[in-house]
């Protein structure tokens, strides 16, 4: 079991380089207290531009200190000071998602989400084809995730994750995907419990 915490931020115009080198700060941070931390910017897709801070846990518990704990660090602190003196840009979040399957084994350099509009009911269905859509990426050498809500304004979300390599593997990836009567078949069968919203892909800063 995996947990995520992830603040979704929109820079203003003309702020983005002073936005990142923030988000990059608070990202080293919040690693220095024990999260898995990760920068990471929307490049296509739902949402695009703006960059969504990940950080990973095993547990709430873990989640909860590590919170309170760069909460109280000084140097943590000061970036929320030159954000309410210089806001750089529009947060949302943090909100937390739990992975039902397939926790990250690292920060991989290119990840795509395809989020879907689900009851909790789909859920059982999204684990039943789970292992057979791993089965397949395997062969492709890419990673495969399932996370749902434990605290958003959106609880009837479910978010399929993919990693990659490189933008490279993504391509090559996608190229044999949408020729592979196996993998539309998963698709299909998806379909029939969620109906999907959005994706983007999300590039590693």
């Amino acid at each position: 079991m995996s947990y995520v915490s992830i603040r979704e931020v929109t820079p203003h115009a003309g702020k983005e380089s002073v936005l990142k080198e923030r988000m990059k700060s608070l990202s080293g941070i919040m690693s220095k207290h024990g999260a898995k931390s990760a920068l990471y910017k929307v490049v296509a897709g739902e949402g695009a531009g703006r960059y969504d801070l990940q950080n990973w846990y095993s547990s709430l518990e873990d989640g909860a200190k590590s919170f309170q704990s760069y909460g109280a660090d000084e140097a943590y602190q000061k970036v929320m000071q030159m954000r309410a003196e210089d806001p750089a840009g529009d947060v949302v979040g943090p909100w937390i998602g739990r992975m039902v399957f397939g926790a990250p084994k690292g920060n991989k350099p290119v990840v795509v989400h395809r989020d879907y509009f689900a009851a909790r009911s789909a859920v059982a269905k999204a684990l039943e084809l789970a292992p057979k859509l791993q089965e397949l990426m395997d062969q492709l050498d890419v990673e495969v995730g399932i996370g749902i809500p434990v605290m958003k304004d959106d609880h009837e979300m479910l978010r399929v994750v993919y990693r990659f390599d490189s933008m490279v593997h993504w391509g090559s990836s996608v190229d044999k995907m949408v020729t592979d009567e196996r993998f539309l078949n998963l698709i299909n069968q998806a379909h029939e419990a969620a109906t999907l919203k959005c994706s983007r892909m999300l590039v590693l800063q």
